[in-house]
């Protein structure tokens, strides 16, 4: 599922073996030095505007145009989480469902622990209760998984939405009606930028990705194109770390990775809840001070780690509580006929947590604090709900 430049890309050979590695400055595609060029100039202004715009409160915009949302009164939605355990997909379905209720529609959520079967077995149920809608919720769960209850599903007139699975980028699943689609490449941007500002046009990076995730590829991408473009002498090194493998594996690569490469001063996790294995990791080859974290996702308890040291310096958060009512705009669209955003962009906003303002995400840090509430009144107002 990884995308194809990684191909591309050099192999580490001794204690690094299994890293890949690019170095923007220097590297060809094969490999050898570029010769007769010069690396272009870092230019900070350009990484400190991107982080600067992300930094405040983000400002709600209507995703589409206005539809009477009446029309879906008396409507059930069928959810299927990646995992009933994940904090980020039960926070956004509380919300899809406090929002669905506002205007007479149902959340049916279905538990699981995000075994493939499980989700099979979702699906099956989904297709005996017969609901108008089903939703599919996080970033690991996609109709690929299953192909022929999808099918089936379509077969018996009900529509699939997926939630946050995909980038913009990337092509909808097989057997979608819509999404709701999340920006893992803007946020691989700029936890990107961040690592050259904090640095100094200077970054020696570990980024850790989980393919398992299906924006990752997307995120390697625009992570990859970003350093390429705003710091072209930046070096990057990746490694693949399977989500069940996290708590047993990502302590020793980072902790390999620095002794290895005594010059790396940042490991970028795609996914902020890999930060609680990295952090051990950097505590172990004697790193503190000097190696530090930017990362994607606001989970709680890493803008918490931010608060209390200093190794996590930045997390690129997004709010659950837009996304809930997010997913129930896109599936009052399909159901009401108002027809679907095509694109799947939502307009769900990113913001950038420092140091500066995590704490107005509360102290210590909440689920969905930090983002201001102008959403789900922008929301309403849409659908010609009366506030």
């Amino acid at each position: 599922m990884l995308s194809s430049t990684l191909a591309r890309r050099l192999t580490v050979v001794g204690a690094a073996a299994l890293l890949v590695t690019l170095t923007a400055c220097s590297k060809g595609e094969t490999g050898s030095t570029t010769a007769g060029s010069a690396a272009p100039a870092c230019d900070l202004s350009k990484v400190n505007a991107a982080l600067d715009k992300y930094s405040s409160i983000p400002a709600y915009q209507d995703p589409g145009p206005a539809f009477d949302i009446s029309k879906a009164k008396g409507k059930t939605i069928f959810n299927i989480q990646e995992s009933s355990a994940n904090p980020f997909t039960q926070a956004l379905t509380s919300s899809m469902t406090a929002a669905a209720e506002k205007v007479g529609m149902k959340v049916i959520d279905y538990p699981n622990q995000g075994d493939h079967t499980q989700w099979i077995q979702g699906m099956n149920a989904a297709i005996a209760q017969k609901p108008d809608a089903i939703t599919l919720t996080g970033g690991t769960i996609s109709p690929i998984y299953f192909q022929p209850q999808a099918a089936a599903a379509k077969a018996a007139g009900i529509p699939i939405i997926t939630v946050v699975n995909e980038d913009l980028t990337q092509p909808q699943g097989p057997e979608v009606t819509a999404r709701v689609a999340q920006p893992y490449a803007q946020a691989a941007r700029l936890s990107a930028d961040y690592a050259i500002k904090d640095t100094g046009c200077a970054a020696d990076v570990l980024v850790l990705t989980s393919k398992e995730v299906i924006g990752s590829p997307a995120s390697i991408d625009a992570l990859t194109d970003e350093f390429r473009t705003q710091c072209p002498a930046c070096k990057l090194t990746f490694q693949n770390v399977s989500v069940p493998d996290w708590s047993t594996q990502i302590t020793g690569i980072v902790r390999s990775a620095i002794q290895a490469d005594p010059k790396l001063n940042y490991v970028v996790p795609l996914y902020d809840s890999m930060s609680q294995f990295v952090v051990p990791g950097i505590q172990l080859a004697g790193a503190t001070g000097r190696v530090h974290i930017s990362t994607f996702n606001g989970t709680p308890f890493v803008l918490k780690m931010m608060q209390d040291a200093d190794v996590v310096r930045m997390d690129v958060g997004e709010n659950p509580a837009h996304v809930g009512y997010a997913t129930v705009d896109q599936v009052a669209r399909v159901l009401t006929g108002a027809g679907p955003i095509p694109s799947g962009d939502e307009g769900i906003p990113l913001r950038v947590f420092t140091k500066t303002n995590v704490n107005e995400a509360g102290t210590p840090a909440e689920l969905g604090k930090g983002y201001g509430d102008a959403f789900s009144a922008g929301y309403l107002k849409l659908w010609g709900v009366a506030t």
